[in-house]
């Protein structure tokens, strides 16, 4: 990692991912915990807080809200700070709402899962079939990390590393075929409860701009 990645880091983001990005803990079972994330979890939620670093290191955006995820194929990714914009996955269709400009842009979800980082997570189906997975070096941290590879490559995303514990995945770094990356810490996240259908479905606001067609 560069040192002017380091400073700029270290300087912009908060100590839960300057402690130590690529790492692992010495508690064991950290892979079991990672396979049951993919292959047993049928629902998630949980507040979050995103940064993006582009490929100089600088601090692009810095955001936070709350997602809901429900296997296989939906998800809310809601964007509260500093500006509020949804990101809805309805199992066909992904709407993309941008509040501020009143505007809609809409999408098959086979043509736009790299919306959202939580795309990647949509399928219930081994760690394995979906990605080429790696351990990652050891730190010292209460967490274990893995980065997972895509095996399809239709992602503007090439890596996705998660550093799980002994509840589950609590933070995730995705590199992009542009250098950048987005480091994301899931807050309070809870797994298999019950959440509202409708947290699923997507209307265009009344009078919004609507770009694409919903298939």
């Amino acid at each position: 990692m560069k040192t002017t990645f380091k400073k700029t880091f270290k300087n912009t983001l908060a100590v839960w991912v300057a402690t130590g990005l690529m790492s692992t803990s010495a508690w064991a079972g950290g892979r079991d915990k990672l396979d049951e994330f993919f292959t047993q979890i049928n629902t998630m939620q949980s507040a979050f807080t995103q940064q993006v670093i582009d490929d100089k290191g600088a601090l692009r955006q810095s955001s936070s809200g709350n997602v809901y995820l429900s296997r296989p194929g939906k998800f809310r990714w809601e964007y509260a700070a500093p500006d509020k914009h949804e990101i809805v996955a309805d199992g066909k269709n992904v709407w993309v709402y941008d509040v501020e400009l009143d505007q809609v842009t809409v999408k098959p979800m086979t043509q736009a899962l790299s919306a959202a980082p939580v795309g990647m997570l949509t399928q219930k189906q081994s760690v394995d079939k979906q990605f080429n997975v790696q351990e990652m070096e050891a730190d010292g941290s209460k967490l274990e990390w893995f980065r997972l590879t895509p095996k399809k490559k239709d992602s503007d995303f090439t890596t996705m590393d998660l550093g799980v514990s002994t509840t589950g995945v609590e933070e995730m770094i995705l590199g992009d075929k542009f250098g950048q990356q987005t480091y994301i810490k899931f807050e309070g996240l809870r797994t298999d409860i019950d959440i509202d259908s409708s947290r699923f479905s997507f209307t265009p606001p009344k009078g919004a701009d609507v770009i694409g067609k919903a298939s």
